[in-house]
This record gives structure tokens, C-alpha cells and sequence, in this order.
């Protein structure tokens, strides 16, 4: 089999390539590949040695950047993303994940439960009188972006600004250049330093005012800790559950069995939210380095290789997972990795987007009758223009009619 360009985005044009990875799982589950810039980077595509990398901090590091770049990354990196969390390792890491995980305590989400529900009766609402819709920008987009919102405190009418910075800055669109990308993530820093000024004069009950003022061993934030923090939370806390959305309602439709189970049996969609996850895989892959020559599934890694934890690779792992390219609503998916294979990166938001997906999955199944794709043939669909991030940019449905919220 012919080696892919698994940096280039134009790779995944039509989807996560699983054909692909299950012939390298059987022949050469750790594999290097060409870079043209880093020179080259293995790929980890197992489930146990995806687990064994993403858990093994001590050895395994996110600095200087978890990200796969591609050919336009610059020769030596500069650092830009070192001080997203995402890129720091412990005890920095830790330090910072204490102070943030005070906006995601349980209590916190739970509040959001009801707000997440207005908004999804609202969502659906604007397009129930319609015999179809888009999607993406209609319904799957708009949810994470105001439940965000919400728990970040960014008022109504500067939503949608903020959200298109975020899709210009983490470029999904390949039509942005670099300097389009630069100027737009400098907007979201110059406004979440507005917002934290606003907040300094009149403190809410929201993430940015909890960022302010935790402390921890007398430590807290800095200015560019929490700018970074407010962009990075605009994009992780809208990609999986945007995605999930999607490709979950895709794959339901593709699959009008399952769909039909859920619609017999509710109890069964929190289980439902859980494959869906591990069967589309919304985040794909994020980037360790080794601070010292290792072995990861039998191949000797030098130290400061960088090394690619496939999470759609390991997702789909017969090892892992019996009959794991079929989707099955009541198996049991919980040890997914579709939001981190354990150790110290795992989503911080996940619960959040459990139970996002739960409430909008509960509406689509309760909600929708004679849902279906509004296009003949699903692999026309345009998908997003990332290594990163597996979804569409576009996804028109159509329905005989939609119910009433309850």
C-alpha cells in the first residue's frame, strides 16, 4: 500500500483514511512518515500504544506543540503555542488545569443543563416550520457556540463575531493565509482583554470573572494566559460537539436500525453519544515528543521524534473493539479515546459535550420524522480542510415533519 501524506489536509478530502490505517495496525502499527519540513514523524495506531503515549507523561511531551503541521509551518517553531494548555506538560500543566477546572466543576455544568436544553428546542424550533435545513451552520454549529458563550459570559451580540474568528485562526478553511489567521487571533485576544476589563469593574458568575480570581498556591493567571485560554475554549469547546453532532446524525441516518432503537428505547442515548464518539472521532490526532529514546509497539523512537497518536486509528482497533467498523448503539464504547487516551490531557470539557450530544440526540430522535440526507451521495459532501478535525463544512438534511418540544 502507497504511503499517505498524513500531514496534508488534502489527505483526509474525503474522510478519516480506515482502510488505510487497519492495513498498518496488521503490518506496522508504528510507522514513520515524511514531513516536509520536520523531516518526518512516527504514527502510533493502535489502541494500547495510543494509551501508552498519551499516559506516560513522564516520558511523552506536548511541548513544544502537540500539532501536526503542515508544509507551511516555519523550519524552527517559535513557541506561539506554548502557552496554550494544551502544549504544557506537568507540573505547569497541572498547575494551570486546577486553576480552569474551576469553571468546569459539576455543579457548573449541571446549571447548563437547562439553558443547554433551551437551546436546542430553539435551535430546532427556527427550523421546524421547514421542510429541510443545513446542517452545520443551522443547528450543529450554533449549539456549542452559545453554550460556550454562556458559560464564558460573551454577551449575545458578539457571538458570532467571535466565532468566526475562531474559524479563521485555527484554519479550517484553506482559503485563509497565515496573516489572515495572525490578525484574526490578535482580535480574540484584544477581546477577551476587554472582556477581563469589563470584569475587573463588574465581576459575573462566568468562566472569564472564575479565571480572574482563582488562585492556587498564591498563583494566578496572567493577562496571556487567560487571552490564550479564551481562544483555545472557543474552538475545543465548539469542534467535537459541532462534529459529533453531524457525523453522529449522519451516521444514525446511514444506519436507520440503530436510529430506530433509540427511538424505542431513549434510555439507550447516553450508551449512543459513547459509540458515536469512538465510530467518528471528531478530534483525530494530536502530536507527543519523547524526552529520551523509548520503544513504542516494538519500534525504537529517539528522543525528541515527534510522534502522532492516531485517536481514529486506535478507535477502530479490532484489538480494542469487536466488529469496530460497525456502528453499535449498545455496545459497550467506553474505552474510547475520542477525548484523549487517559493521562494528563484528557478533555477537560468532556462532560460538557456528553452532555450536549445526550440533549441534542434526544431531540433529533424524539423530534424528527423521516429525517434523511437531502443529497444523493453522502461522499460528495464538502468536509472540513484539516489533519486535525474529522466533520463536514456542509450537511443538508431534509424531514416529513417535526414534532414539538415536550
Amino acid at each position: 500500500m502507497e504511503p499517505l501524506e498524513l500531514w496534508n489536509p488534502a489527505t483526509f478530502k474525503n474522510g478519516f483514511p480506515h482502510d488505510y490505517f487497519r492495513h498498518r495496525r496488521d503490518t506496522d502499527p508504528v510507522f514513520w512518515c515524511e514531513h516536509p519540513v520536520w523531516g518526518g514523524f512516527w504514527n502510533v495506531t493502535r489502541h494500547a500504544d495510543v494509551q501508552r503515549v498519551s499516559r506516560d507523561s513522564d516520558c511523552f511531551k506536548s511541548q513544544p506543540n502537540p500539532f501536526l503541521a503542515d508544509d507551511r509551518a516555519p523550519a524552527v517553531d517559535d513557541g506561539s503555542n506554548s502557552l496554550f494548555l494544551i502544549s504544557l506538560d506537568p507540573p505547569d500543566h497541572t498547575k494551570m488545569r486546577k486553576l480552569v477546572n474551576r469553571g468546569f466543576t459539576p455543579r457548573r455544568v449541571r446549571d447548563l443543563e437547562e439553558r443547554i436544553q433551551a437551546q436546542v428546542d430553539r435551535l430546532i424550533d427556527q427550523v421546524a416550520d421547514k421542510n429541510g435545513c443545513e446542517m452545520v451552520s443551522e443547528v450543529a454549529v450554533e449549539l456549542p457556540l452559545q453554550v460556550i458563550a454562556d458559560l464564558v459570559g460573551v454577551p449575545e451580540q458578539d457571538r458570532h463575531q467571535i466565532f468566526h474568528w475562531t474559524e479563521i485562526t485555527f484554519g479550517f478553511d484553506e482559503k485563509h493565509t497565515p496573516d489572515q489567521q495572525a490578525e484574526a487571533g490578535a482580535q480574540m485576544f484584544a477581546y477577551a482583554d476587554q472582556m477581563c476589563e469589563i470584569r475587573k469593574a463588574e465581576p459575573h458568575d462566568d468562566l472569564i470573572s472564575v479565571l480572574m480570581e482563582a488562585e492556587i498556591d498564591g498563583e494566578s493567571l496572567d493577562q496571556m494566559q487567560i487571552d490564550v485560554f479564551f481562544m483555545l475554549l472557543q474552538n475545543a469547546g465548539s469542534e467535537t460537539t459541532r462534529n459529533l453532532i453531524t457525523t453522529g446524525t449522519l451516521e444514525l441516518i446511514r444506519n436507520p436500525r440503530q436510529m430506530q432503537m433509540l427511538k424505542d428505547d431513549r434510555s439507550l442515548i447516553p450508551n449512543a453519544v459513547e459509540e458515536l464518539l469512538r465510530y467518528t472521532t471528531p478530534v483525530t490526532q494530536f502530536v507527543r515528543r519523547p524526552s529520551r529514546d523509548t520503544v513504542v509497539g516494538g519500534q525504537e523512537v529517539k528522543a525528541g521524534e515527534p510522534v502522532v497518536i492516531w485517536y481514529s486509528s486506535a478507535n477502530r482497533d479490532e484489538r480494542a473493539f469487536e466488529n469496530p467498523d460497525t456502528l453499535d448503539v449498545t455496545r459497550d464504547a467506553s474505552q474510547h479515546v475520542a477525548f484523549g487516551a487517559g493521562g494528563p490531557h484528557f478533555c477537560l470539557g468532556a462532560s460538557l459535550a456528553r452532555l450536549e450530544a445526550k440533549i441534542m440526540f434526544e431531540a433529533i430522535v424524539d423530534r424528527f420524522e423521516g429525517l434523511e440526507l437531502a443529497v444523493d451521495d453522502p461522499s460528495a459532501l464538502p468536509r472540513l480542510h484539516s489533519t486535525l478535525i474529522d466533520g463536514y463544512a456542509e450537511m443538508p438534511l431534509r424531514w416529513k415533519s417535526v414534532k414539538p418540544a415536550a
